[in-house]
């Protein structure tokens, strides 16, 4: 089935199911963005890609834009069975997954997504046994990372100074964007962002942390005419391929390596999506009425200054809030990945052109250092 087709069907009903009906595995995915958001497109290319190469392994249905579970319920939905793979945000579960928190409060380090997306990934997967651990004890497996393409404000009025930003209702991903909203003197929202839309349009929301492609991906354009450049770093707490542990479980080491095969294209696929979203609406600015605001020198150097002082303080936040007894090693070990992955992928760019090489670097790196045999323990 051509991903095309698939994104038809996804447009004009709640759900797309692919063929052959008679294969061994029914894979139920869930997707609470919309069915042109850059996630529920990287699904979709996972699911044509798998049952192209595995036509007789797995029959896929895609549930998008919350038809099937919300932001919030995916994780005990995961859990319980009632889908067999799903998109999680992690900082919907701040009391459940501390370490999850831990990942989310170093935000400001993403410059790059395709980077983040690496490091992330490399980290929960490889170099974070804590994470495995409180992902298990809630129900999920991670077979990825995910990183968004870079924060930037989109606002329904002009932001571009530091008083600008006094008595803001402004929807966050959590974490360290609000510390830096209350800093200011704005007031955090946290909705997911499935309900961005509704609480911008009815005033709940007046301004939102969001990549640029959010315009479009979850039509804030309508309601949100204003783009300030503020470089807010990425968010990354959280999993595109996030899969029930009663299916994992249920799969034998054969089918294990044939779901994975294709996971890091897939990856690689849906961080092209999430930039060439953003260059889109960039090229659109004007016929979409949009404003793109340039933040005052004052406004920048202070969420600079903030970066700076909030990175010292994460390990006292994770023992003082969240009870993580160590978190010294973890935060220079995810902050090493960081730094390896934006070596990597720099010589790649631009990686939209040609997503193959990073799709194999995430291969190389991650995926063939792990015996699926018993992962994730």
């Amino acid at each position: 089935m051509k991903l095309t087709k698939i994104l038809t069907i996804l447009a004009t009903g709640a759900c797309i199911s692919a063929t052959p009906a008679l294969a061994e595995k029914r894979v139920t995915i869930t997707n609470w963005t919309s069915p042109n958001h850059a996630t529920t497109r990287g699904h979709a290319a996972f699911a044509e890609m798998t049952e192209a190469e595995f036509p007789d392994a797995f029959d896929f249905k895609l549930f998008a834009g919350g038809a099937l579970l919300g932001a919030k319920p995916t994780l005990s939905g995961l859990r319980d069975g009632v889908a067999d793979m799903g998109l999680l945000a992690l900082t919907y579960f701040r009391a459940e997954m501390p370490y999850a928190q831990l990942v989310a409060d170093m935000a400001l380090l993403g410059e790059d997504h395709y980077a983040m997306a690496g490091a992330t990934s490399e980290f929960v997967m490889l170099n974070c046994q804590p994470c495995k651990d409180e992902f298990a004890k809630n129900g999920m497996v991670a077979l990825s990372g995910i990183s968004t393409a870079p924060y930037v404000l989109l606002t329904t009025k002009p932001i571009v100074d530091i008083k600008d930003m006094q008595g803001v209702k402004l929807r966050t991903g959590g974490s360290v964007w609000d510390r830096w909203a209350t800093r200011l003197g704005a007031e955090p929202v946290n909705v997911p962002t499935s309900e961005m839309y509704d609480t911008m349009s009815h005033g709940v929301v007046t301004a939102a942390v969001q990549p640029i492609g959010a315009l479009k991906g979850h039509s804030l354009i309508e309601v949100a005419k204003h783009l300030t450049a503020l470089p807010l770093g990425t968010y990354h707490s959280g999993s595109i391929f996030a899969a029930s542990p009663k299916f994992w479980n249920s799969l034998s080491q054969e089918q294990r390596e044939q779901f994975v095969k294709n996971v890091p294209e897939a990856v690689a696929q849906t961080e092209v999506f999430y930039e060439t979203d953003d260059l889109d609406v960039l090229k659109e600015a004007s016929e979409l009425g949009l404003q793109v605001h340039e933040p005052s020198p004052e406004f920048l150097q202070d969420l600079v200054d903030f970066r700076t002082a909030d990175l010292e303080a994460i390990a006292q936040i994770s023992r003082e809030e969240r009870g993580i007894e160590e978190p010294e090693p973890l935060i220079a070990k995810y902050r090493e990945l960081i730094e390896k992955w934006h070596a990597l992928v720099q010589p790649l760019q631009p990686i939209r052109d040609n997503p193959q090489p990073y799709a194999d670097l995430l291969r190389e790196e991650i995926y063939t250092k792990i015996d699926l045999t018993t992962y994730p323990n």
